[in-house]
């Protein structure tokens, strides 16, 4: 999960490798919690200014894709251009006429988006927890009836997401939390919960369980190394668990026989594989894995275990100039997004597999630019103004203007039937929740409220509320605010360049230039 260039230094979440586990004969420093908090807090590491980006979004390659075209229509901006303004009196006007939606007495869903869309998060609102610990998952099941947290302080706590309430329904001690939980994530079903944590083992749970209902399946087949699971999911159809580990490994569990398999996602141990993700949510067998050497791999369970060496992936993709901190599906079988230490959110189209010949070249632009530690240094200006993309890039949008900094950072789309998937959400180093525009690649909302890095952060699937964890040990709820949007609308026309009010010299330029 650290860079694999220089000097090796603590996990990617502070805890400490011995040396019995250094196999590459990097010098190793260690860190104590302290200390590491201690440099989290200095005022020369941790900057509250947002990243400036100078160049605009790309478009051209993104807006002849089947991804822009479906969010445009599902998101209701088909039928006209997104510069018209919406006017409500107008659209009830067709709607009692029978004009809104053919066949309907009603909105159509993509209408009926195209207005969610217009109250979409600008605030936090409330504060719904504070702790003594950091907060590193913020999760809803798939219904978001239960909103899950997990903490440094190795305890999960279950909230009522039903009614927007949020009051606690379940308290339960994790086992064997040797520095934290990591990840966690809710059978399909909504039954049952699994977490990790920096230990070779999954624990699965029943929500409405005790602590004593605590299954766990250890990891067989691997030397006796220290061994850390990042990220994990279930699988579609319930029965497995796969988890994103260190040493280029990604494990394959069965719930119901407790066994385990190992896909090596490259022949050398030295590259962690920090985020893993199915493809599609009813597809059991295409899962990819995120890699701290900027790789995307995709792999087929159906025919991957074939080398106890190596398991050959079905394609790659190369782009990011830095390690990928997280993946998020599309579930639509094509597209994933994907967050990165080089600061960007890239989204990929899975049948434009990168060439691998081009590897090579990619690596040495890495090379040039990835001699930093992500968990303590500043970031290279490079990465949010590159001179030019990464060699092979077949990555179809990038978005740039959030900061990736301490810990691997989750990014998401925004709920299909509530948004039509218009925005993608991620956490931020300065403490802020970035809101992305799919479409524009601007930021849309950039809500503030933490004092530290955002760790997780998760999108209610029917009602327009974030849910944010972050390292200040707090969880907050964001929703929306009429006297945020209006403030950010007056922002936008004071720094539209054609509405500011001319000053004096451009007054006199443009008379110059006028014709007599």
């Amino acid at each position: 999960m650290g860079n694999q260039l220089g000097i090796q230094l603590t996990s990617d979440d502070g805890d400490t490798f011995d040396d019995s586990d250094n196999e590459l004969g990097f010098n190793v420093i260690n860190f104590t919690v302290n200390a590491m908090d201690m440099e989290l807090r200095s005022p020369c590491y941790h900057s509250n200014e947002m990243p400036i980006i100078r160049s605009k979004p790309d478009l051209e390659k993104f807006q002849a894709t089947d991804i822009y075209k479906e969010i445009r229509a599902s998101s209701g901006l088909g039928s006209h251009h997104p510069d018209n303004r919406w006017n409500l009196v107008r659209a009830l006007q067709q709607r009692e006429n029978g004009l809104a939606s053919p066949h309907s007495a009603s909105f159509s869903k993509n209408q009926q988006r195209y207005i969610s869309n217009l109250y979409i998060p600008n605030k936090k609102s409330t504060r719904l927890m504070s702790l003594d610990s950091k907060v590193f998952v913020t999760k809803f099941n798939r219904s978001g009836s239960m909103l899950l947290t997990a903490c440094q302080d190795g305890i999960v706590r279950i909230y009522d997401g039903a009614k927007g309430t949020y009051h606690l329904l379940k308290r339960i001690r994790a086992r064997d939390v040797e520095w934290s939980i990591v990840d966690a994530d809710f059978s399909p079903n909504g039954q049952h919960f699994a977490y990790s944590t920096w230990s070779r083992t999954f624990f699965v749970m029943p929500v409405n369980g005790t602590d004593d209902d605590c299954q766990w399946i250890d990891v067989q087949g691997l030397p006796n190394h220290r061994l850390a699971i990042f990220s994990l999911r279930y699988s579609p159809t319930g029965d497995k668990i796969v988890g994103a580990s260190n040493n280029a490994t990604v494990i394959v569990t069965d719930i119901r026989t407790r066994s385990t398999q190992i896909l090596r996602t490259h022949r050398m141990p030295g590259t962690d594989v920090n985020s893993v993700c199915f493809l599609h949510d009813k597809d059991p067998n295409v899962i990819i894995a995120g890699c701290d050497d900027g790789l995307l791999k995709v792999f087929d369970l159906r025919t991957t275990f074939r080398s106890r060496e190596f398991s050959k992936s079905v394609a790659s993709f190369i782009g990011h100039y830095d390690g990928v901190t997280y993946i998020d599906s599309r579930n639509d079988g094509y597209h994933v997004l994907s967050n990165s230490k080089d600061q960007s959110i890239k989204i990929w189209d899975m049948r434009k597999p990168s060439n691998l010949r081009n590897r090579s070249r990619a690596r040495q632009q890495q090379l040039d630019l990835t001699m930093w530690d992500y968990r303590w240094n500043r970031v290279p200006r490079e990465f949010y103004n590159p001179h030019k993309p990464l060699d092979g890039d077949t990555s179809i949008m990038t978005y740039r203007g959030h900061r990736v900094t301490k810990t691997l950072l989750r990014a998401k789309f925004s709920p299909m039937e509530q948004t039509g998937q218009r925005y993608i959400y991620t956490g931020c180093a300065t403490g802020r929740i970035i809101i992305y525009d799919v479409l524009t690649g601007k930021i849309k909302e950039a809500i503030e409220g933490h004092r530290n890095v955002i760790r997780d952060l998760d999108w209610h699937p029917e009602r327009a509320e974030i849910v944010s964890g972050s390292w200040d040990t707090h969880v907050h709820l964001n929703n929306f605010s009429r006297s945020n949007a209006n403030r950010s609308m007056k922002r936008s026309h004071s720094s539209d360049p054609d509405k500011r009010p001319l000053r004096r010299s451009r007054r006199l330029a443009n008379r110059n230039m006028t014709p007599d």
